[in-house]
């Protein structure tokens, strides 16, 4: 053990040799080979961090420009929303007042109508109130007054009685 402390001239010279002719021959086959693998390993390592830094901007530009993209169709699916809401507002309007109008021109139609039924119903209950009386009146004046003279005789009698009460009025 103590040879290995102390080491001899002749060891110290034979182990630098060996060393010396190995660090030779491995720079003449070896080491050419091992630093053109390391070196093109250092640039594919450099190519593949630009790539990967390219991509990356590149990712974050894109992300940048989707987020964009979502915030703008939000906003018009918004926008849109919107005026969906409003034309649905103004459609519903619309039909409201198209209902309300055909409701009041059925109304309007009921009201004529009835006005018209019930002139026809007064002309007809005059006509029979004249008849009524003139027959009556012939019971009454059988041998003094002829159908036609009767008759004219009610009417007189009807407009004259219009005339005192209009509330009695039966038509026209």
């Amino acid at each position: 053990m103590e040879a290995l402390i102390r080491p001899e001239f002749g060891l110290t010279f034979w182990t630098i040799l060996c060393f010396g002719l190995l660090v030779l021959v491995l720079s003449k086959t070896a080491w050419q080979p091992l630093m053109t693998a390391v070196n093109e390993r250092e640039r594919a390592i450099k190519h593949d961090r630009t790539s990967a830094e390219t991509a990356r901007a590149e990712a974050e530009k894109l992300k940048a420009e989707l987020d964009a993209k979502l915030a703008e169709l939000k906003g018009e699916i918004g926008r849109r929303m919107e005026e969906a809401r409003v034309s649905s507002e103004k459609e519903k309007d619309l039909l409201i007042e198209e209902a309300r109008k055909s409701a009041a021109g059925i109304v309007e139609s009921s009201k004529k109508e009835i006005e018209a039924q019930k002139n026809e119903a007064a002309r007809e209950l005059r006509g029979k109130v004249a008849e009524l009386s003139v027959m009556a009146a012939e019971r009454i004046l059988m041998a003094k007054l002829d159908h036609k003279a009767s008759a004219d005789l009610s009417s007189r009698y009807l407009a004259e009685l219009e005339k005192e009460r209009p509330e009695l009025r039966l038509g026209n």
